[in-house]
């Protein structure tokens, strides 16, 4: 603790010394050049005066190695001049710059009078020879002109390597976050920078706190693995570029539009008269219209512009735009979103060593409808309301030729409202169907964030040393709360009777503090380049002072108090990373490469609610029976009709007190009216991932590059929690859940714990390891001579492993997922060797099953024809999602837990649903005119009208309801589009 300590201490005195205070991810989201010069005989050339122009301008002399270097430069293209007395000078107009990685320009300077300028027309190199990460770079070419839902989580499904949990046909998924994998790694792990400022939502953790408009974005960038000791986790590492003023005024205003009369129908009329019945239109066109997931309307608009305010000192830019998809589930349920966003940034360059800049971006999301779906009707969906503003302040500092180094801050507020449409007095109930009726739980939180760090390169000979430092801190304050009088949550248990849980609100009040260092050496030999780094992460989340109140009704819900607890989790980590790269040849067109990194997860800021005497889902639930204004029990029909005084959910007078408590969660029935937290963490490390990478890069012809990786990794050190006193032989089995015909497996045992203290403990899981390989090609073609380019394959195995019984206890096969910050109730699914799933959430996903897919194929392309005829297209083909049969709420007669929700099959993958294709094309009529251009496009989305099963009802306890369909994807539709820009 004391050795980390003084790393800590040291990295801080040493940005302090140069004055720094930054990110430690400034390269990530900025380029750099790296220029080389000679003479014709090869000797190096010090002294000459190399201009760079461009989205910023520089000038430097090269030192003594003949080399100079261009750092922190926005993305874009710039020109290279080079001259020194006696010789020749050289220009170069095409130097192309893109976010985290560095472009090499080597030039020969000929002996004055032997030729005139040298003017280099050929394309800067495709292949990176100093990357030592898998990064894609999605430049602003093809941000624009390829045929896309425009936001930032389908841009990352292009990735190969990466999967995600919804199929957004022109835009229908947009207005709500989409869960998705990288490379063996969970979603708590990905994280979003926007600008070079980590912004991930630590509530939340791995998710955005806000959205964006599409054409704020000058580039993105995204990072799936490898060894630069800036990244922090094993995750997806998502990179937002935002464009910036230049000395050349320019602009753009866009205007898109979808409605249903652009669409088409690709619901089976079969299918429709089963689950089209709610929607009116549907039953009123015969079902053959109007029925299935699709978009009721779809429009975005805006415009940015950006400018000198004062030539080569001052620029400034700015953004407004709004995006409204308005989509309706399965049952015709409506979901509606409005998305808006406004931006400014202003540049200043102080002297020819200090430039600086400030953003500011205000991202607020109404959204009426949120989480409908087949099982969530109109009133138990939720209205979101909340704005997220993004405040930055950064400087760039060149301190003589060898030290360059990018200083930040930055605030940003978050946070946002759920607000259940059935009201928050309502009380609400799942049927026998697994439907949601009448309202749903009241949700709030704030979370803003605070962020100031720093990083320097120094250069010295064959050396280049990067080093950094960084300080994040993240509050979280939520409320989450169960409508109706008396917090009663009913679920339909063979109506008229039913289980009565009363649920205590859940308040939480916690703090999330990362400090973030990083050193690294990169020597560059000829053909071959080193890289060695070693990474510092501090994590703590704590808990702050929170009360919840008594639960009205029920003595064993009293008032709640959470008293404070500083550092409850408490992670150093110190992580290694090693990388080679080796030109197989002098042209440096194939390179081969391999790297070896170590990552720490990140710790959720709200992790520490563990140890809170308020506890989520503290609740007891007892029996109970819907009767009829008489007191009669009430039938199938009257509940269904809520008649005759049956409202489908319990009331306080209709709960079978008598029967006693049938199950609970956190509550201590030897000890009612006690809220004293019985959870303990122990000695615990964050979480590990260890990760090999070797792959080859091949430039095959200009602006045209081809790579091929294999990856493994390793984790392992996941955090469980395990209820104290049980071990392996508390478990004994106890029955069998009866199977269904689908799933053709034999009877699953289920197993209980005999005895269990109160409490949990949070503890790294024994015994328990995961592994993923991964094998990814792609092949990008940049813009030139009229086409551009990109498509990747990737197939993938992603497993866990069981070494002992103590790293499963509970022998249950279950459908849940296993992860990195897992209670032991979620542990899953409990089965040696087999593939790890995740479930979605979010927008209605409930009954997505993410694994990992054995392929996945993307492309996409951009041919600009003759008379201004552009066409471009966009596919997506990949293996089906999981179908995880199961049957919750299994009674196990368990003292650790109330019920189980038991695996129907063999393995989580036995079934798999039908592939995913989705194939997009674009027409567009470019018109050029002297300064300005007018584009007119016209999209289609989904061309062969595929209307691929996304989510079946797994649930066996369900019923009629079981294995029927709960998602498919929309069906073709056009969008609409004019664009003018200059």
């Amino acid at each position: 603790m004391k050795r980390n300590r003084k790393l800590v201490a040291w990295f801080a005195a040493l940005v302090m010394v140069l004055g720094v205070v930054s990110t430690a991810s400034a390269q990530i989201f900025t380029g750099r050049v790296d220029v080389t010069i000679e003479d014709t005989t090869g000797g190096r050339l010090p002294g000459v005066s190399v201009d760079l122009t461009g989205p910023v301008n520089q000038t430097q002399v090269s030192d003594a190695q003949g080399q100079v270097h261009f750092l922190n430069l926005p993305v874009g293209t710039y020109a290279i001049k080079a001259s020194l007395s006696g010789f020749n000078p050289y220009n170069n107009p095409e130097v192309a710059v893109a976010s985290g990685s560095a472009t090499p320009v080597a030039i020969k300077l000929g002996v004055a009078g032997t030729a005139e300028t040298v003017n280099v027309t050929a394309a800067t190199p495709i292949i990176d020879i100093r990357r030592e990460t898998t990064t894609t770079n999605v430049t602003l070419e093809e941000l624009q002109n390829i045929p896309s839902a425009r936001d930032p989580w389908v841009v990352m499904q292009t990735v190969p390597t990466i999967y995600v949990d919804r199929v957004n046909v022109g835009g229908s998924e947009s207005g709500q976050q989409s869960n998705y994998i990288g490379k063996g790694s969970f979603g708590t792990d990905n994280t979003w920078n926007i600008d070079g400022v980590p912004v991930t939502d630590m509530g939340a953790t791995g998710s955005t706190p806000t959205y964006y408009d599409f054409d704020m974005f000058q580039e993105m960038a995204i990072t799936t693995g490898g060894a630069d000791a800036q990244n922090p986790t094993p995750g997806v590492q998502l990179n937002l570029i935002l464009k910036k003023g230049s000395n050349q005024i320019h602009g753009d205003a866009r205007y898109y539009f979808e409605n249903e009369n652009l669409q088409g129908n690709n619901m089976d009329p079969t299918l429709a008269k089963t689950i089209g019945g709610a929607y009116q239109p549907c039953i009123d066109s015969g079902y053959t219209q109007h029925c299935g997931n699709r978009t009721d309307i779809y429009k975005d608009y805006g415009f940015d512009l950006g400018g000198p305010l004062l030539k080569d000192k001052v620029w400034v830019w700015g953004t407004i735009g709004e995006t409204n998809p308005r989509i309706r589930t399965l049952i015709g349920t409506l979901d509606e979103t409005v998305l808006k966003n406004y931006a400014f940034k202003g540049d200043a360059q102080v002297n020819p060593s200090v430039r600086g800049n400030f953003t500011f971006f205000e991202g607020n999301k109404v959204k009426n409808g949120r989480g409908a779906s087949a099982t969530h009707p109109d009133e138990t969906t939720w209205d979101q309301t909340g704005p997220t503003k993004y405040y930055k302040g950064e400087g760039n500092f060149t301190v003589g030729q060898n030290l360059f180094a990018s200083a930040r801050y930055a605030y940003i507020s978050g946070g946002f409202q759920l607000s259940p449409r059935g009201g928050v007095d309502t009380p609400f109930y799942k049927d026998d169907s697994g439907v949601w009726h009448n309202s749903y739980y009241f949700y709030s939180t704030t979370r803003p964030q605070y962020f100031a760090g720093g990083d320097a390169s120094y250069f010295k000979g064959k050396h280049e040393v990067k080093f950094g430092f960084s300080y994040r801190k993240t509050p979280v304050d939520s409320l989450s709360t169960v409508t109706g009088p008396n917090r009663i949550m009913t679920f339909w248990n063979g109506y008229p009777d039913l289980i009565a849980q009363a649920q205590q609100d859940y308040v939480v009040s916690s703090e999330g503090k990362y400090t973030q260092g990083f050193v690294t050496d990169t020597i560059s030999m000829n053909r071959l380049t080193l890289m060695a780094g070693v990474r510092f992460d501090h994590q703590t989340s704590s808990i702050l002072p929170s009360t919840a109140p008594a639960v009205a009704g029920f003595p064993l819900l009293p008032a709640a108090t959470a008293t404070a607890v500083n550092n409850a989790y408490d992670f150093n980590n110190v992580t290694p990373r090693v990388g080679i790269t080796y030109a197989l040849d002098d042209s440096r067109k194939t390179i081969a490469r391999v790297s070896y990194a170590m990552f720490a997860s990140q710790l959720p800021g709200n992790a520490a609610g563990f140890v809170s005497g308020i506890q989520p889902y503290t609740y007891v639930y007892y029996n109970a029976v819907d009767r009829t204004s008489t007191g009669a029990p009430c039938t199938l029909a009257q509940g269904q009709a809520k008649s005759n005084g049956c409202n489908g959910y319990a009331d306080l007078n209709e709960v079978l007190f008598s029967q006693g408590v049938q199950g609970s969660n956190v509550v201590d029935l030897s000890h009612p009216g006690v809220f004293t937290s019985n959870n303990k963490i122990s000695d615990i490390t964050a979480p590990r991932t260890q990760e090999i990478m070797g792959g080859v890069d091949h430039e095959l012809m200009a602006n045209f590059g081809v790579s091929a990786t294999m990856t493994y990794r390793y984790m392992n050190n996941f955090l469980w929690n395990p209820r104290n006193g049980v071990t392996p032989a508390s478990y004994v089995q106890n029955g069998t859940a009866l199977n269904v015909p689908v799933t053709g497996a034999p009877n699953v045992p289920i197993y209980r714990a005999t005895s269990a203290l109160p409490g949990y403990t949070a503890v790294n899981r024994p015994d328990y390891h995961q592994r993923y390989l991964g094998f990814e090609a792609t092949a990008t073609k940049r813009m030139s001579n009229h086409w551009m380019a990109r498509a990747g394959f990737a197939t993938t195995s992603w497993n866990e492993y069981f070494s002992a019984a103590d790293a499963r206890l509970d022998l249950t096969p279950t459908p849940n997922a296993s992860g990195q910050y897992q209670s032991f109730q979620s542990a899953g699914p409990n089965i040696d060797g087999g593939p790890v799933v995740v479930k979605s959430s979010g927008s209605g996903k409930s009954s997505i099953y993410l694994l990992p897919p054995k392929y996945q194929f993307t492309a996409n392309g951009l041919y600009e024809g003759p008379w201004g005829i552009n066409v471009g297209a966009n596919l997506l083909f990949r293996q089906g999602y999981g179908e995880p049969y199961f049957r919750s709420k299994v009674n196990p007669g368990d003292p650790v837990v109330s019920s189980k929700s038991v695996l129907l099959t063999t393995s989580v993958d036995q079934f798999r649903l039908d592939a995913v294709t989705s194939l997009d094309a674009r027409v567009e009529k470019m018109f050029k005119f002297q300064k300005t251009n007018l584009a007119l496009d016209f999209d289609i989305f989904n061309i062969a009208n595929n209307a691929t099963v996304l989510g079946n009802q797994y649930d066996a306890r369900t019923g009629t309801a079981f294995n029927t369909v709960q998602e498919i994807m929309q069906p073709r539709i056009a969008r609409l589009g004019v664009r003018f820009f200059f």
